[in-house]
């Protein structure tokens, strides 16, 4: 799968997820996933999908346990681990993880982006 195919099946994931299409978003980002297994990216859009249904402790789950496993360096999946978190009503968590973004993620303006309007919200 090329790279122009994945992007637009990343965006088609997300905007079913923000649509409450659940499973649809969830199977989408299955196939990213296993055309590329070494991604963090899909694994985001699959813990994306968890919020987007409510499943807030399962989409924590699934950056620690996945998204970071694959790339530990990840800030973007560091940023979405501190919205997880501050969905699931672990301000203090989400607070100290998006802080932790701001400080290490300056070559990442999406990331920093993110975790700073997360923190203006908690």
């Amino acid at each position: 799968m090329n790279t122009e195919t994945v992007r637009v099946l990343m965006e088609a994931g997300y905007m079913a997820a923000g649509a409450g299409m659940v499973k649809d978003a969830a199977t989408i980002f299955a196939g990213v996933q296993a055309a590329r297994p070494k991604s963090e990216y899909p694994v985001i859009g699959l813990a994306v999908t968890l919020m987007s249904a409510g499943e807030h402790q399962g989409a924590v789950d699934l950056l620690t346990q996945k998204a970071l496993e694959l790339n530990p360096g990840s800030c973007l999946a560091k940023s979405f681990l501190g919205l997880a978190l501050k969905l699931a009503g672990r301000s203090n968590e989400a607070r100290a993880q998006l802080e932790a973004v701001l400080s290490n993620c300056n070559n990442d303006p999406a990331a920093t982006n993110m975790a700073q309007s997360l923190l203006q919200e908690i």
